[in-house]
């Protein structure tokens, strides 16, 4: 997969991964949970990481480098904003991702709350978050890291590294297994438009997934 790479379905690249990488392996691999901000908000592109915590002492050089942060997202990347520390509240609103949006980052990934639901829609790129508050980030309190290594539970986000995302959750690709995946992928969908078709011809599930001698 290449920065503009072609756009696979979630679930497809879970069933990806097993075939790849073994069994379970989508559980080290897959962010759930997240609500998209749009029902047909999806995104493909490299990880451009944020990480937000409490700093030690209030000052406005803090508010400049979380603003400077965000100002500084490549065109067609997904950024991954993580909170460690209370930070006040919202880790964006809708201003930061007006600009996001205009900057051409291809989607938002926050793991943390975020807020003007409505404006984020009016003006924001595709985007997922955790949840929703009224209040805002307190920035000249905030710590920035940008394009370090994030753990969010169980999957390990590298900067550069390809995100996919859409409305079933978040898919990292790992940079060595880029060409597999995709391979894989492509062969999945093919065998499950030929799964749907012989579904409609009122196949059953046994007979369509080749297991009925399983059974015997």
């Amino acid at each position: 997969m290449a920065q503009q790479a072609q756009y696979y379905p979630t679930p497809v690249l879970a069933n990806a991964s097993e075939r790849v990488l073994g069994a379970w392996s989508p559980r080290q691999l897959a962010i759930e949970g997240l609500t998209p901000l749009r029902a047909d908000d999806r995104a493909v592109g490299p990880a451009y990481t944020i990480r937000l915590k409490r700093a030690a002492s209030s000052s406005r050089a803090n508010a400049a480098r979380v603003l400077a942060a965000y100002d500084s997202a490549p065109a067609n990347s997904i950024v991954v904003v993580q909170l460690v520390d209370d930070v006040g509240g919202a880790l964006l609103g809708d201003i930061i991702a007006h600009r996001l949006r205009k900057i051409g980052v291809a989607g938002v990934i926050v793991e943390g709350p975020v807020r003007d639901i409505e404006g984020l829609n009016a003006f924001g790129p595709a985007m997922w978050y955790r949840n929703a508050v009224t209040t805002g980030l307190e920035m000249s309190e905030t710590e920035t890291e940008v394009q370090v290594t994030l753990e969010i539970g169980a999957v390990v986000v590298e900067p550069g590294e390809v995100l996919v995302a859409d409305r079933d959750g978040v898919m990292r690709i790992p940079t060595h297994q880029r060409d597999a995946f995709t391979s894989q992928a492509a062969a999945i969908v093919a065998r499950e438009e030929t799964v749907h078709s012989s579904l409609e011809k009122n196949q059953s599930l046994i007979e369509v997934l080749n297991l009925g001698d399983a059974l015997e």
